[in-house]
């Protein structure tokens, strides 16, 4: 299931082994958490912030 979830397709697989697409699934994650870090966090206003503003 997770190799779907990274993208990897049965003939991929054939030619990997479990090694390569641990490998890969690891750097797929890494890579796609990485991208979620450079975005700025948006905080969600709260009734305070609304009265402030």
């Amino acid at each position: 299931m997770t190799c779907k979830l990274v993208g990897l397709t049965l003939d991929d697989m054939e030619i990997m082994t479990i090694g390569d697409c641990l490998d890969y699934a690891t750097d797929y994650i890494r890579i796609k958490n990485q991208d979620s870090m450079d975005q700025p966090q948006v905080k969600k206003a709260t009734q305070a912030d609304f009265d402030n503003f």
